[in-house]
């Protein structure tokens, strides 16, 4: 049980990783000593292991496993014990992160947009430096191969999201007394919400464009766009209520109801959620890292809340489509991810290197949105405060990656500092 406990904390803390966009489980693994074991683990998974489950001999074994690894057999039946009493361990710690992460992360996604993605920005960006560093050799052709995965990504996040839309619509913003100076209002800086009812969590909206309040103005109508993609911002009106702005709000008007949301189609989902298992076993990139890519993070972490606080059915069926595409994703796609590294480690490395700068783009924290509902980025207005809690959010993040790689680099071993590849 002590071996138990100890992979659960393990996989707690792997979990806490995965849920935040640039911190890999696959380092935490590299830090924590278990990279080598975990790749094994889901490598050795098969219908071989599916097979050996059905035999009553086989929980024998594994109940004789639970107590002290160590009295497992050397066979066939015996490693496979193994690594499911080791991998059932991990998840048993990352199973209630990601449950945390869904009540945590949502909210303060819908609140504070740029400083979340300042934060982001600062993970991953600092993130760059792991692949990298492992490759053997860095010659041209590994910098041809990042140059191209880079520009490649940088095009595609730049795209505007085909599968799922924001819903958008106009209100009026009663102030509390006239403007005393001229105000700007920001995406960033004015955040509306929904009124919960007991059935759903709050949706946050934001400026569609940034816009200046004259001085001695008693009002504005402004154009606002849900902050996360799906129907659910589809709200009747009267449902808006100021949350956050830089000039005291009295009233929100909402003359007519908000629309053009659309959610991600359950296929987008699946291919999401198959790509987001397999940064298991690519350190320097999560899982989470992979659906903010595709534009799924926020949808797909609300959709885990709703489930959990409100047992919400069209959620269920979004998170049960989630939960297949990992269980899919840890049979294929992760073996295939595995023999890459095995066999064109460099090259493997050295795109993804590429693509995680190429991904910045999509991190930025400043963004407007077009009339067709397409996000761009945006500079900053002069003087914007949320200029300084981004920057202050982005070094937070850099210097989280650079204190856990340099434990990283202290606790590693040495079979597994020098090769990325599985290991038996």
């Amino acid at each position: 049980m002590r071996h138990w406990l100890a992979n659960a904390l393990r996989g707690l803390c792997m979990g806490a990783a995965d849920a935040v966009p640039g911190v890999s489980g696959g380092t935490i693994a590299l830090i924590l000593g278990i990279y080598s074991r975990l790749i094994d683990a889901i490598g050795g998974l098969g219908a071989a292991t599916l097979r050996r489950v059905r035999d009553r001999s086989f929980w024998s074994l594994a109940a004789a496993g639970l107590g002290d690894p160590s009295r497992l057999p050397a066979s066939a039946a015996g490693s496979d014990a193994g690594r499911l009493l080791f991998l059932a361990s991990l998840a048993a710690g990352i199973l209630p992160a990601f449950a945390i992460g869904a009540q945590v992360l949502p909210p303060l996604l819908g609140l504070y947009p740029a400083q979340m993605r300042g934060f982001f920005l600062g993970l991953v960006l600092a993130s760059v430096v792991v692949p990298w560093r492992e490759l053997e050799r860095r010659g041209p052709s590994r910098w041809i191969l990042s140059l191209i995965a880079c520009l490649v990504t940088a095009w595609f996040v730049g795209l505007p999201e085909p599968t799922g839309g924001h819903a958008r619509g106009s209100v009026t913003l009663e102030f509390a007394a006239p403007a005393a100076a001229d105000v700007r209002l920001t995406p960033q800086n004015l955040t509306l919400l929904t009124q919960g009812d007991g059935t759903r969590g709050d949706i946050a909206y934001g400026l569609a464009t940034a816009l200046s309040v004259p001085a001695g103005a008693t009002s504005v109508e402004v154009e606002v766009v849900a902050r996360m993609a799906g129907s659910v911002g589809n709200v009747p009106s009267g449902s808006l209520a100021a949350a956050e702005a830089p000039i005291p709000i009295a009233g929100v008007v909402q003359p007519a109801p908000l629309a053009g949301g659309v959610n991600p189609a359950l296929a987008y989902v699946f291919v999401g959620g198959v790509l987001a298992i397999s940064a298991l076993v690519l350190p320097g990139v999560s899982g989470a890292f992979v659906l903010l890519l595709l534009g799924l993070y926020h949808f797909v972490f609300y959709s885990l809340s709703q489930t959990l606080a409100y047992r919400d059915p069209s959620s269920a069926v979004v998170v049960a489509t989630f939960a297949v595409a990992l269980a899919m994703g840890l049979l294929t796609f992760v073996r295939v991810v595995k023999r890459l590294l095995a066999r064109w480690r460099d090259g493997t490395l050295a795109v993804l290197t590429g693509l995680m700068v190429g991904s910045l783009r999509k991190l930025w924290p400043f963004t407007e949105y077009t009339a067709e509902g397409r996000e761009v980025a945006a500079w900053p207005d002069a003087g914007d405060p949320a200029v300084l809690s981004v920057t202050l959010l982005f070094a937070l993040g850099v210097a989280a990656v650079i204190v856990l790689d340099r434990i990283g680099r202290q606790r590693k071993r040495p079979r597994e500092g020098s090769n990325l590849g599985p290991t038996a």
